[in-house]
């Protein structure tokens, strides 16, 4: 065999060598994006049945403070027009 070919048959084989392990660490790391992925959906789900728990436990404050017949007035979230009309309401 000429020297030639011995160089050729070594390259292509260090090349393979290569290309398998860049191949192998491009599918193992997009399982673990793909895996990551799926664990980040099952949290926002779980996240988002013990929001909608939380809330149904616990109503809205501006709910119970209507139901009280008390107006906050530094609520930042106050609704001045029904305010006003339950308080003309009262009047009546």
């Amino acid at each position: 065999m000429s020297v030639n070919f011995n160089v050729l048959r070594y390259s292509l084989f260090g090349a393979g060598i290569v290309y398998g392990a860049v191949h192998r660490y491009n599918i193992e790391s997009a399982e673990a994006r793909e895996q990551a992925a799926a664990e980040w959906k099952k949290e926002e789900k779980l996240i988002a049945e013990a929001k909608a728990k939380w809330a149904k436990l616990h109503p809205p404050k501006a709910a119970q403070s209507s139901s009280k017949g008390s107006i906050n007035w530094e609520d930042p979230n106050l609704d001045f027009g029904a305010a006003i009309e339950s308080l003309v309401a009262k009047l009546d």
